[in-house]
């Protein structure tokens, strides 16, 4: 739990905003061990040096530029057609435009988005200040570079960078902060799970691996074995033998160790066989060959290799397009609904439900899409909507008579006033008519 500052493992920032690493040679790295370590190969990917892995590069980068086409909306209940339309007058339209052009003098809205998702995953918690007017109204929505929460006074120690200077300290209520929180909590609930604490054993175990092949690879090969000796060393007397005995094996297990630790080949005593104790070339090559690290990270961050991984199209054209679907529905839908209800629950008051809301739109996704757009506004005047609702979700404007709202029908009941408007669906004990007989004729 992050408490003024600190956060839940019990480590300061040194800068705000900028993680720490762990020098994987560093001397706190090393133990006790005589003759060499292990540890010092393991490479522990914290924070932005998880950037080197291409594939948790592209994850991130997805995620956050997804998010940040979207559009956020302030809206208002449409009193004469009972739905949410965007609200951009007087103070509610500087509300939208923080919300969609520039939150504060130092970013744009889709940077702040952005930079959201990106704490989310690598710090566990992203916080927003609402700096208010006088009467409570927002002014600014700055992105904080450091804080922490207190949960016996309810309030946040916050610092964040403004045109007024950086590293500017506040003290704010809960309710001036929008909190968001990675999808892995504390127990406690408080506070967020950095993404890559989680997966921070998984990340360990693939970076060493390939820190431990490239360093057997520069050899060559080259393969360790022990050679042995097929006399083993006797020992006179009874008593002194047993201690005597103790001592030489003590002092050839730590022979031993050093020799394993540091050298290629191993020379011990009393032994009669020779066994390979390290990895051919060709096991060097499956091992970097792997390709189980790619699809983990995907797992973990939730986007599908087919579109994670620039290239790997499959065999189907269509494939692509289903792993987007995929991505969108699985993946940023949820997050889309976590940022709604932050903003809904720190920006308007419960009073405002039902009648106001905070809204993402998701349109942004389907720009470029141009034939999947043409279905969805086939599909809306099918709905109902009318052209000229169409045309202003494109920014275009107003056509004559294009308010009209049409219902597509494809059954009727027989005998309908539709069928007959249209030549058929008669009533059976309705007689034809003369003039009906004479035109069939012609």
């Amino acid at each position: 739990m992050e408490l003024f500052g600190m956060n839940f493992f019990g480590k300061r920032e040194a800068t705000p905003g900028v993680p720490q690493t762990t020098n994987p040679n560093a001397a706190s790295n090393k133990s006790d061990v005589k003759g060499g370590n292990w540890e010092a190969n393991v490479v522990r990917p914290h924070g932005r040096s998880s950037l080197l892995i291409p594939t948790w590069t592209r994850c991130v980068t997805l995620i956050m530029q997804t998010m940040g086409q979207m559009v956020t909306q302030y809206q208002r209940i449409n009193a004469e057609g009972g739905n949410f339309i965007e609200d951009r007058y007087g103070k509610n339209g500087y509300l939208n435009y923080l919300l969609q052009v520039r939150p504060n003098p130092l970013m744009t809205a889709s940077q702040l988005q952005e930079q959201i998702e990106y704490r989310k995953i690598y710090y566990g918690n992203a916080y927003v200040y609402i700096e208010r007017e006088r009467d409570g109204y927002p002014r600014h929505l700055w992105l904080c570079t450091g804080g922490g929460y207190n949960p016996l006074s309810n309030k946040y120690n916050l610092v964040y960078n403004s045109d007024r200077g950086p590293r500017v300290k506040v003290e704010a209520d809960a309710a001036d902060v929008l909190h968001f929180k990675n999808v892995f909590m504390t127990e406690d609930m408080y506070m967020g799970i950095p993404t890559i604490d989680y997966a921070f054993k998984a990340l360990t175990i693939a970076a060493t691996g390939d820190e431990q092949a490239l360093q057997d690879v520069a050899k060559g090969g080259k393969m360790k074995i022990i050679i042995g000796e097929e006399q083993q060393p006797t020992f006179q007397g009874t008593v002194a033998m047993g201690l005597f005995d103790k001592k030489e094996m003590d002092k050839y297990a730590m022979e031993l160790e050093e020799k394993l630790a540091g050298n290629d080949v191993v020379a011990m005593r009393g032994l009669n066989d020779l066994k390979i104790i390290s990895q051919t070339a060709q096991q060097l090559q499956l091992l970097e060959q792997r390709g189980y690290s790619d699809e983990a990270l995907c797992r973990l961050m939730g986007v599908p290799k087919i579109i994670a991984i620039v290239g790997d199209g499959g065999g189907n054209y269509r494939m692509p397009e289903h792993a987007t679907q995929e991505f969108l529905l699985r993946t940023i839908q949820p997050r889309i609904r976590e940022h709604e209800d932050e903003l809904n629950s720190k920006l308007l008051s419960p009073s405002d439900f039902g009648k106001r809301r905070i809204h993402v739109c998701e349109l942004a996704l389907k720009r470029l899409d141009a034939k999947g757009q043409a279905e969805i506004d086939k599909l809306h005047l099918d709905a109902g909507w009318s052209v000229n609702e169409i045309r202003s979700s494109y920014d275009l404007p107003s056509i004559p008579n294009g308010d009209a709202h049409y219902v597509s029908t494809n059954l009727a009941e027989v005998g309908s006033e539709k069928l007959r408007s249209n030549g058929g669906g008669r009533p059976s004990g309705e007689p034809k008519k003369e003039e009906d007989v004479t035109e069939n004729e012609n």
